[in-house]
């Protein structure tokens, strides 16, 4: 008896840790969302105020800690160092190269807007980047707005549900 008491309650701690979990997952892809507004936020400034090769943007993006949760800046500037500086690929391949590789906790979109952004740098004049940027900055606030929707409805609905879950097993095998 003691052991099936055990076993249900291990049932039902995972059950609510499952729910607890997707919900988790939803406010990572918040999180990873407004790492990639703030990184476009820096382009603009760099880009704006300073006017910034894209090797030493590369090289500030890789030294600013609020950026540490981009997983492909550090490869990006490993690859800037190899191989754009020395002319073997272009800019936006390198990058894509580097974002294709390393996209971490990154959602779909996400990845999309910052391939967009690969795209730009360093590809037409300050006005043209800045311009591009953005509007690629108006697109990712309204997806980081529609995540931080998707968490609040869905985030209660997945814990809920886990609980849920975990006291109709608990009931059905007691």
């Amino acid at each position: 008896m003691m052991i099936k008491l055990i076993g249900t309650l291990l049932l039902l701690i995972t059950s609510v840790m499952t729910g607890s979990l997707a919900a988790e997952g939803l406010k990572a892809r918040v999180s990873a969302l407004k790492q990639v507004r703030i990184m476009l936020e820096s382009l603009r400034l760099m880009i704006r105020y300073e006017a910034l090769e894209v090797s030493e943007i590369v090289r500030r993006l890789s030294e600013d800690s609020e950026l540490s949760g981009l997983k492909f800046i550090a490869p990006l500037k490993k690859y800037s160092d190899d191989c754009f500086e020395k002319g073997l690929a272009s800019f936006d391949e390198i990058w894509e190269k580097a974002l294709s590789e390393n996209t971490g906790d990154i959602p779909a979109e996400g990845v999309s807007v910052l391939s967009r952004t690969g795209r730009i740098l360093g590809s037409c004049d300050c006005d043209g980047q800045l311009s591009a940027l953005s509007i690629l900055c108006e697109e990712t606030d309204r997806l980081i707005i529609e995540a931080k929707e998707q968490y609040l409805a869905k985030g209660k609905l997945y814990r809920a549900l886990g609980a849920v879950t975990g006291a109709f097993i608990a009931v059905i095998v007691v």
